[in-house]
């Protein structure tokens, strides 16, 4: 097995590539703009811009893998939401599914998104949920696989893992998570809305481990959600972060809510868990380990 990983120096790309280049039999090929940082023993670099359709599909044919893993995308927060960039990375996704097929590839795992259902819904069911995304992200998501698929038909097998909402050390420090804990380290109280939408949220390693889990598992075709399978209110995750950092003012309820927000996002995690999957870290442990992270970088 020869898999190649894009988005290699991500939040969950360095994850799967240690994964996977700890597991038996695996040769792993990282692929990322600028070489990640503590890369494993064996582990090949190949840096690629894979924004570029051209240059994505030229990088599949010299290294010619039998799995892809592609996580690379635009993720700059929060304008990564609207940002007309994605249709290139929808296309770039296409060249590469088109490559794949011609070096003989076997299978071909998509990081998607929660962002590719209407969210009108609250539990997101595979196959059941209507697909409805509401932002150029998820349209260009929900369009790469769509793609990706076309190129498979007779040739790969292809799957798409669709995140809900991922945590970690290492985190953009404009998100929600990394924002509260950046605040309560130096002493400040964050300007946080009510806290009252209930959010599925998985760490980053336990989704490393669940993409893995995805390009090992032949035959498992399709979307498959990637969550904890549990709700818990932000409220809480404020409040958790808080209690650790030892301070006593959350900042909840200190701004409006976003009318747009949906109250509540839940994924069905029966496909992930068909395949023996199951998440290592309970919600405390990650936010905990991910407030030490902080803790060593906010002065």
């Amino acid at each position: 097995m020869r898999l190649l990983v894009t988005g290699a120096s991500g939040l969950i790309g360095r994850h799967v590539v240690a994964l996977a280049a700890g597991a038996n039999g695996i040769e792993v090929v990282a692929t990322s703009r600028g070489r990640p940082p503590n890369l494993a023993e064996g582990v090949v670099f190949a840096p690629a811009d894979l924004s570029d359709p051209v240059e994505a599909a030229a990088l599949v044919r010299a290294e010619a893998p039998t799995h892809v893993v592609h996580i690379a995308w635009e993720t700059t927060h929060p304008t990564y939401w609207e940002d007309p960039v994605n249709l290139r990375w929808a296309e770039a996704a296409g060249a590469m599914a088109e490559a794949f097929g011609d070096v003989g590839g076997h299978r071909f795992v998509q990081l998607g998104s929660c962002a590719e259902y209407d969210w009108s819904h609250e539990l997101c069911i595979e196959g059941q949920t209507p697909d409805n995304p509401a932002t150029p992200y998820g349209q260009a998501k929900l369009e790469a696989f769509r793609r990706i698929q076309a190129a498979g038909d007779g040739r790969f097998e292809a799957v798409e893992g669709r995140i809900f909402w991922v945590f970690g050390p290492g985190e953009s420090p404009s998100r929600l998570i990394p924002l509260i804990c950046r605040s309560y380290l130096a002493g400040e109280v964050p300007q946080l809305g009510s806290g009252c939408q209930r959010r599925d949220l998985l760490y980053a390693e336990d989704a490393a481990s669940a993409v893995l889990a995805l390009a090992l598992s032949a035959g498992l075709e399709g979307v498959v959600n990637i969550g904890s399978g549990e709700e818990v209110e932000l409220a809480k995750v404020a409040a958790e972060l808080a209690r650790l950092a030892g301070v006593a003012e959350a900042g909840l309820g200190r701004r409006p809510d976003r009318e747009d927000d949906p109250q509540k996002l839940i994924a069905s995690v029966d496909r992930i868990r068909s395949t023996g999957w199951k998440p290592s870290h309970t919600l405390g442990q990650g936010l905990a380990k991910t407030l030490d992270w902080w803790r060593e970088r906010v002065a």
